[in-house]
Protein backbone atom coordinates (compact mmCIF):
# COMPACT_ATOMS: atom_id res chain seq x y z
CA UNK A 1 0.00 0.00 0.00
CA UNK A 2 1.48 3.22 -1.45
CA UNK A 3 1.47 5.96 2.15
CA UNK A 4 1.63 9.04 0.61
CA UNK A 5 -0.66 11.28 1.22
CA UNK A 6 -2.11 12.90 -2.09
CA UNK A 7 -5.37 13.34 -2.39
CA UNK A 8 -6.58 13.43 -6.56
CA UNK A 9 -9.44 15.85 -5.41
CA UNK A 10 -6.80 18.36 -4.06
CA UNK A 11 -5.90 21.14 -5.82
CA UNK A 12 -2.61 21.62 -7.55
CA UNK A 13 -0.63 23.96 -4.84
CA UNK A 14 -0.56 27.99 -6.08
CA UNK A 15 2.55 29.53 -7.54
CA UNK A 16 3.83 32.71 -5.30
CA UNK A 17 2.00 35.06 -8.48
CA UNK A 18 -1.38 32.84 -8.22
CA UNK A 19 -1.88 33.43 -4.47
CA UNK A 20 -0.65 36.79 -4.50
CA UNK A 21 -3.47 37.95 -7.49
CA UNK A 22 -5.40 35.15 -5.58
CA UNK A 23 -4.89 37.66 -2.26
CA UNK A 24 -5.16 40.94 -4.35
CA UNK A 25 -8.94 40.08 -6.07
CA UNK A 26 -10.48 38.51 -2.41
CA UNK A 27 -9.50 42.19 -0.97
CA UNK A 28 -10.61 44.25 -4.31
CA UNK A 29 -13.82 42.00 -3.77
CA UNK A 30 -14.17 43.01 -0.49
CA UNK A 31 -13.69 46.49 -0.84
CA UNK A 32 -16.30 46.34 -3.38
CA UNK A 33 -18.76 44.47 -1.22
CA UNK A 34 -18.58 46.94 1.63
CA UNK A 35 -18.76 50.27 -0.79
CA UNK A 36 -21.79 48.73 -2.49
CA UNK A 37 -23.61 48.29 1.37
CA UNK A 38 -21.82 51.41 2.37
CA UNK A 39 -23.81 53.42 -0.57
CA UNK A 40 -27.20 52.29 0.47
CA UNK A 41 -26.64 53.41 3.77
CA UNK A 42 -24.98 50.70 5.89
CA UNK A 43 -21.38 52.24 6.13
CA UNK A 44 -19.46 54.78 6.56
CA UNK A 45 -20.27 58.04 4.66
CA UNK A 46 -16.66 58.29 2.66
CA UNK A 47 -17.91 55.29 0.75
CA UNK A 48 -19.85 57.53 -1.93
CA UNK A 49 -16.40 59.24 -2.64
CA UNK A 50 -14.00 56.64 -2.49
CA UNK A 51 -13.68 53.88 -5.12
CA UNK A 52 -11.79 50.47 -4.95
CA UNK A 53 -9.60 49.87 -8.24
CA UNK A 54 -7.74 47.08 -8.89
CA UNK A 55 -4.37 47.38 -10.97
CA UNK A 56 -2.91 45.07 -13.23
CA UNK A 57 0.07 44.64 -14.48
CA UNK A 58 0.59 45.72 -17.93
CA UNK A 59 2.48 42.81 -18.96
CA UNK A 60 1.01 39.65 -17.41
CA UNK A 61 -2.29 41.21 -16.80
CA UNK A 62 -2.16 39.86 -13.52
CA UNK A 63 -3.56 41.88 -10.39
CA UNK A 64 -0.58 44.20 -8.70
CA UNK A 65 -2.30 46.31 -6.03
CA UNK A 66 -5.52 47.70 -4.69
CA UNK A 67 -6.07 51.35 -4.97
CA UNK A 68 -8.26 53.56 -3.78
CA UNK A 69 -9.33 56.38 -6.54
CA UNK A 70 -11.12 59.40 -5.25
CA UNK A 71 -13.93 60.13 -7.33
CA UNK A 72 -14.18 63.81 -6.76
CA UNK A 73 -10.18 64.23 -7.08
CA UNK A 74 -9.01 61.25 -9.41
CA UNK A 75 -6.64 61.07 -6.61
CA UNK A 76 -4.63 57.21 -6.24
CA UNK A 77 -4.36 56.08 -3.32
CA UNK A 78 -3.49 53.02 -1.15
CA UNK A 79 -6.36 51.12 0.05
CA UNK A 80 -4.62 49.70 3.39
CA UNK A 81 -6.59 51.84 5.38
CA UNK A 82 -9.46 53.59 3.66
CA UNK A 83 -10.79 55.35 6.81
CA UNK A 84 -7.44 56.84 7.50
CA UNK A 85 -6.97 57.82 4.14
CA UNK A 86 -10.93 59.36 3.98
CA UNK A 87 -10.38 61.00 7.34
CA UNK A 88 -6.71 62.42 5.63
CA UNK A 89 -8.34 63.59 2.17
CA UNK A 90 -11.84 64.20 2.44
CA UNK A 91 -11.51 67.41 4.47
CA UNK A 92 -11.64 70.54 3.21
CA UNK A 93 -8.26 72.06 1.73
CA UNK A 94 -7.40 68.62 1.20
CA UNK A 95 -9.33 67.23 -1.56
CA UNK A 96 -9.84 70.15 -4.17
CA UNK A 97 -13.44 69.09 -4.83
CA UNK A 98 -14.71 68.22 -1.30
CA UNK A 99 -16.85 70.37 0.67
CA UNK A 100 -18.23 69.50 4.17
CA UNK A 101 -22.04 70.64 4.57
CA UNK A 102 -23.39 70.08 7.86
Amino acid sequence: MDSTNSNPADPAPLSPDDAAARALNKRYEGLVTVRTKAIKGKGAWYWAHLEPVLVRNTTTNLPKAVKLKCLLCDAIFSASNPSRTASEHLKPGTCSNFTFVL
